[in-house]
């Protein structure tokens, strides 16, 4: 338990052209800088008592939403990159 299960799961970058490895680099570049965005945002509000924290629950009750916190990423939770992405785009 606890391991992710990678049964069916294929490596495919060994097999991928010099150039191709380049354009996916390329592609997901995008993707991997609004994750370091949306992690450094989770980290800042969660750890901001005096000014993030306070405003993001102001904002969640003028917006009639039900105050919750940004999940963020942790390292032993295998789901933890999943809950904050699915939690943000709810949100």
């Amino acid at each position: 338990e606890g391991e992710d299960d990678l049964e069916g799961f294929t490596d495919v970058l060994p097999e991928l052209t010099d150039a191709e490895r380049e354009q996916l680099a390329k592609d997901v570049k995008p993707i991997c800088l609004a994750l370091v965005k949306l992690l450094s945002l989770a980290f800042k509000i969660i750890n901001s008592l005096t000014i993030l924290l306070p405003t993001w629950k102001c904002l969640l009750r003028e917006h009639k939403i039900v105050e919750q916190l940004i999940p963020h990423d942790v390292k032993t939770q295998s789901n933890s990159t999943f809950d904050m992405i699915a939690f943000s785009l709810k949100y």
